[in-house]
């Protein structure tokens, strides 16, 4: 069971933290980079502010607004524009930050749409790999009613790339086992 925002759960922007209750847990991120290090690609602070400006254009495509952008992020931006007018999501939600009271842990994903009939989540990468379908994973355990989940590499040169729209329940169960060990490591204090 998932629950949205409310006065017991929050998030901390600038310290990138989420609470439930007061108590803080962890996001699906974190849960992966301390259980397996170096699964996520880790980055200087130039490549996370482009990052998280592609990001944000694409929560503003999502939500069909206009908007400037500053030119080194054109390829992806022009690549993100590509996908929504290529695969015509039907958008849920963006970047809504949610959490799970069940298994305490928290995440934000980047788009919840219906494509081809399904019900998903999809990730905006610079590159994919093979771990996006963890995180696709943590992401539908938050949200309970999606079905399947994509990663979309949006490209500098304005192209994008997306990985097969994968049924996801495989993904929840590989996420949890890691959740686990993550809750196992918290309590002995490794």
């Amino acid at each position: 069971m998932h629950q949205e925002w409310n006065a017991v759960n929050s998030f901390d922007p600038i310290l990138h933290r989420y609470s439930i209750a007061g108590r803080p847990v962890p996001s699906v991120t974190q849960v992966i980079n301390e259980v397996l290090p170096g699964a996520i690609w880790h980055a200087d602070e130039y490549y996370l502010n482009k990052g998280q400006a592609v990001h944000a254009c694409m929560a503003l495509l999502a939500k069909g607004k206009c908007f400037d952008y500053d030119t080194a992020i054109d390829g992806q931006v022009t690549a993100g524009r590509k996908f929504f007018a290529e695969m015509k999501p039907e958008v849920y939600d963006v970047e809504g930050q949610i959490y799970s009271e069940r298994y305490m842990f928290a995440g934000c994903p980047d788009l919840i749409c219906k494509i081809a009939r399904h019900k998903c989540v999809v990730d905006f990468k610079s590159s994919i790999t093979d771990m996006v379908f963890l995180q696709l994973g943590g992401y539908a355990i938050l949200k309970p009613e999606v079905t399947h989940g994509m990663g979309v590499e949006l490209r500098e040169d304005g192209k994008y790339k997306c990985t097969e729209l994968v049924k996801i329940d495989r993904f929840k169960n590989e996420f949890l086992a890691c959740l686990t060990v993550w809750n196992i490591r918290k309590r002995l204090n490794i």
